[in-house]
């Protein structure tokens, strides 16, 4: 899971769980940060762990899965 926060950080880690308040708990997280200096990589990176994003900083969240399993998503039963 990739996950934006506002102050424009991205943090790339295993979905763990969500909590009633919709706090997003990550494991094996990293941090990518956009660097001020010149220098041939734009982003720096650092890992985390076991991280809490919370909800009013997230600003953007994305899920990567096989297409196994977006299929298998199309055919939940309700």
């Amino acid at each position: 899971m990739l996950i934006g926060v506002t102050d424009g950080r991205f943090f790339l880690g295993l979905f763990h769980c969500i909590d009633k308040q919709g706090n997003i708990i990550l494991q094996d997280a990293v941090e990518y940060r956009s660097t001020c200096r010149s220098s041939p990589s734009p982003m720096e990176q650092r890992c985390l762990g076991l991280i809490l994003i919370p909800a009013a900083c997230r600003s953007s969240c994305h899920v990567d899965c096989s297409v196994e399993e977006q299929m298998s998503l199309l055919f939940l039963d309700k």
